[in-house]
């Protein structure tokens, strides 16, 4: 009589790593199912862990724009205070006060030649909206009254005193961003490094030395940038007629590095004083401002990083474009900058590393 058969075992390895043993169908088949499910749960566990950093990283986008523009304005202090160090033979704090001093005098001495110019205005301003107001028919000045009191007065001041606070708070973390970087680039430098991996801990001082290398040749582009818009602005409005067309020019230049919100501020006086002289320079200087702003968006300011920073048009208007409909007027502010370390981090860290490539951005010509 024959004898039955034994089920076939199959060799599978010991718990441990260590001996191997016979185990039945049935146990191995458990085992491997076991293994499946732990191999799909850590997928969906990454998955998830990457799901929720991608949204953590979306909620705090502002706060992260405003600390990436703290690392912008720190890399102009640090180099401009290199600059007066090698010129004065002073220290790295001497020299970054002196900076600070004169960045500090410029600004107000900006504002203070815009509030002039405008206060100068006022006044005359005032009398050509009263002689507009006298001109009108009866019924219309009456609507017009009833109108001014009916609007809520109080509620837009207090939308508007709401918006300023924001703006200010701002204004005030990438000032104290850029002040703390600015002293202590090196601590941050290697509080930075000392999250890579020792290998990697060489090639990420190059990279991010490449990057700020980069970010400070957009910054070139950018003041050139303003110097020309300024200029234009100037000899525009003095072609014009228009009083106060030096300073004007300065205040308009010195705007341009905040976008769309800055051009904007920088007419607002420029019309003002037009306005008081007549609606037709008012008309006049509303044009020379919006055709400078076109020329400034679509030409000069792309032709300028592509010569200095070798960033090409296409790139410049498209990342505008998108930074604008991701982050708002912020992100259309730091959208070049970013697309500049963007280009930087794909050019060092995939096509030099990974594919063995040489780099294509920055070029060493530029």
């Amino acid at each position: 009589m024959a004898t039955p058969s034994r089920p076939t075992a199959y060799h599978v390895p010991a718990p441990g790593g260590g001996a191997t043993q016979d185990e039945p169908p049935a146990r191995a088949l458990k085992r491997a199912g076991r293994g499946e499910l732990a191999v799909f749960t850590w997928k969906v566990l990454i998955v998830a862990g990457v799901a929720a950093l991608t949204i953590f990283l979306w909620k705090i986008s502002g706060t992260l724009l405003l600390i990436f523009t703290g690392v912008l304005f720190a890399i102009l202090l640090q180099r401009l205070t290199g600059y007066v160090q090698r010129a004065t033979g002073l220290g790295h704090g001497w020299s970054l006060a002196i900076v600070l001093f004169l960045l500090v005098a410029l600004i107000g001495g900006g504002i203070w030649l815009m509030g002039t110019s405008m206060s100068a205005q006022l006044g005359q301003l005032q009398e050509q909206v009263t002689k507009a107001m006298g001109m009108l028919p009866d019924g219309w000045r009456e609507r017009i009254m009833e109108q001014g009191k009916e609007w809520p007065w109080m509620n837009q001041l207090s939308s508007f005193a709401s918006g300023l606070a924001y703006v200010v708070g701002d204004a005030v973390v990438v000032m104290f961003a850029a002040l703390y970087l600015a002293a202590s680039p090196g601590v941050y430098q290697r509080g930075v490094v000392l999250l890579v991996p020792p290998r990697g801990q060489k090639r990420a001082c190059e990279v991010m030395d490449v990057a700020g290398e980069s970010l400070w040749k957009w910054l070139i582009g950018q003041l050139v940038a303003m110097a020309a818009v300024g200029t234009m602005i100037a000899v525009g409005l003095w072609l014009l007629g228009i009083p106060s067309a030096l300073a004007l020019g300065i205040v308009a230049g010195l705007l341009e590095f905040i976008p769309l919100v800055g051009p904007f501020l920088a007419a607002v006086p420029a019309l003002l004083i037009g306005f008081a002289q007549s609606p037709q320079d008012a008309l006049w200087v509303a044009g020379l401002y919006l055709v400078i702003q076109q020329v400034e968006g679509n030409l000069i300011t792309p032709l300028l990083q592509k010569r200095v920073v070798d960033l090409p048009p296409v790139v410049t208007i498209g990342a505008i474009a998108a930074g604008g409909v991701l982050f708002g007027i912020m992100g259309m502010f730091l959208a070049t900058p970013l697309a500049v370390v963007v280009l930087v981090l794909v050019n060092l860290l995939y096509i030099e590393d990974e594919l063995g490539e040489p780099r294509h951005f920055p070029s060493d010509k530029s």
